[in-house]
Formats: C-alpha cells, structure tokens, sequence
C-alpha cells in the first residue's frame, strides 16, 4: 500500500495566475497608453529644435519600418503573442527583439526635453519603466510560442539598443 499525499494550492494561487495572464498584460498596456497619451497631449508634439525633429522622425518612421516589416497581423498591443504570430528577425529586428518599444522613447525624448516639467520627465521614466516590465513579460510569452528559435534569436540581438542591450 502506498501513500499518496496530495498537497492543496495555496488559495492565492489561481487568482495570481489570473493577474499574471489576463490583468497584468492589460495594466502594462494601459499605462503605456496612457503615459503616451499624456506626453503627445501636454505640450506640442513638434520638437523646438531640427535635432529634435530629427530624433522625433527617426523614431516615427523605426516604429512605422518595424510595423511594416512584422506585418499588422502580427502586431499586438499587450504584451501577449498571437496565437499563430511568426517569428520576424528582418528589418529593425535584425539587431533588436523590440524596435516598437525604442521607437516610443526615441520619439518622445525631445518633447519632454524641449518642453520640460517634473511631470512630463516622471511619466517618461514611467513609460520606459513599463516597456522594460512588457518586454520580459512578453519575451517570456515568446519563449513558450516559439521555443529554441527564440531563445537562439536572443542570443544573436539585443532587446532596444544594438550592441549594448
């Protein structure tokens, strides 16, 4: 006779997977939204300086190449992949995992220097904090989608910025 025991769930449990899988990707993408929304509406979103509009173009048209080149079928706004997505390591995503990501900041770092508030910097800080936190999440997502591949691609790129991180 052999004894089995079986030892319960901690009751906090299904309600951690819960958040881990359905609220936590939603309140990522929420607060990036939302800390984009307020950095685009609180000050001209035209950059003061021809360097400034220059950074802000170059991180429209990162973001604009990086949609393009991973398809709209392949783009989501939680950091969860689509059932079905491909694995894109073309383009932008030939030196790194998260151009989108860059594109945001590099856009948005000469608004808030030109138009400088506590705020405005604080909410940046917020912004790139979030992006951090969505890119483990989802690079965690992207090893389970697409296994060895993936884990192959991380070891050949970096995760924003080329050579560096």
């Amino acid at each position: 006779m052999h004894l089995i025991l079986k030892v319960p769930e901690p009751a906090f449990s299904g309600k951690a997977t819960m958040f881990k899988e359905k609220i936590y990707p939603y309140l990522l993408s929420t607060t990036q939204l939302a800390s984009l929304a307020f950095l685009v509406l609180s000050a001209p979103v035209i950059s003061k300086s021809w360097d400034g509009i220059l950074l802000e173009g170059a991180g429209i048209f990162l973001a604009l190449h990086a949609i393009f080149v991973a398809g709209v079928h392949n783009v989501n706004i939680t950091p969860t992949p689509k059932p079905g997505a491909v694995l894109i390591t073309s383009g932008p995503y030939r030196l790194i995992r998260h151009p989108m990501y860059l594109a945001q900041v590099v856009a948005l770092i000469p608004l808030v220097n030109d138009y400088f508030s506590v705020l405005r910097l604080s909410i940046l800080l917020l912004l790139m904090i979030t992006l951090i936190l969505k890119m483990a999440y989802e690079e965690k997502g992207l090893v389970r989608q697409f296994g060895e591949t993936y884990l192959q691609y991380m070891k050949q790129t970096k995760k924003v910025l080329p050579f560096i991180y």
